[in-house]
């Protein structure tokens, strides 16, 4: 079985409205929430973000856009960005489901939405990522999920049937656009069920 890992909220810690909250604590009010300044900063990854995902604009190109249009100024979205890479920290109980899946044979790779620089990062300082036999980041290719053309993308670098192939992703839209490409698919919402699926399709003991 290949099994396909996302990164950011699965295999690494992400939680944008919180990772704001602690960086900008003076913006945060009742009116001003921290689910409020997630969606006005990354807009759904769709914005700004969604282009740097998609390796279209640098940093320095990025900061001064998102300040104009969420009234931020330079230095606090600069701020935001400065401060994710310490935010995707490993979540252990994934790990150890990666490590027994890697203990049974499957064959891992990863499909992640991801800027070159924190791919960079992620790939500088997690050893772990050496289990993964092959992976696909958004910003190395000029795609992003779920444009299904990603999915191609990474079926031609995976190979194997499509039909054995379990795709792990926390974003129902990325689902959808991995079964339609005929890969089976399940979505994250904690290592704990995780492993239960896991299980229960006889990919772990």
């Amino acid at each position: 079985m290949n099994v396909v890992w996302d990164f950011g909220g699965v295999l690494f810690r992400w939680d944008p409205a919180a990772l704001i909250a602690r960086t900008l604590p003076h913006r945060i009010s009742a009116e001003l929430n921290p689910q409020h300044w997630k969606e006005q900063f990354f807009l759904s990854y769709r914005g700004e973000w969604g282009e740097y995902d998609r390796g279209a604009t640098t940093v320095d190109e990025m900061v001064p856009r998102i300040a104009r249009r969420t009234g931020l100024t330079e230095t606090e979205v600069r701020a935001v960005v400065d401060a994710v890479p310490d935010e995707l920290q490993p979540i252990a109980g994934s790990v150890r489901l990666l490590s027994a899946l890697r203990d049974r044979g499957h064959a891992l790779h990863y499909l992640s939405n991801m800027p070159a620089p924190l791919a960079d990062h992620l790939q500088r300082h997690h050893a772990f990522l050496a289990m993964f036999d092959s992976g696909v980041y958004s910003s190395h290719v000029r795609l992003t999920k779920p444009d299904r053309a990603i999915f191609a993308v990474a079926q031609h670098r995976f190979g194997g049937d499509p039909a054995a192939t379990l795709f792990i992703d926390d974003h129902p839209e990325n689902i959808e656009a991995a079964r339609h490409h005929g890969w089976q698919a399940r979505l994250f919402t904690g290592p704990e069920a995780l492993a239960v699926e896991l299980r229960a399709l006889g990919l772990i003991g």
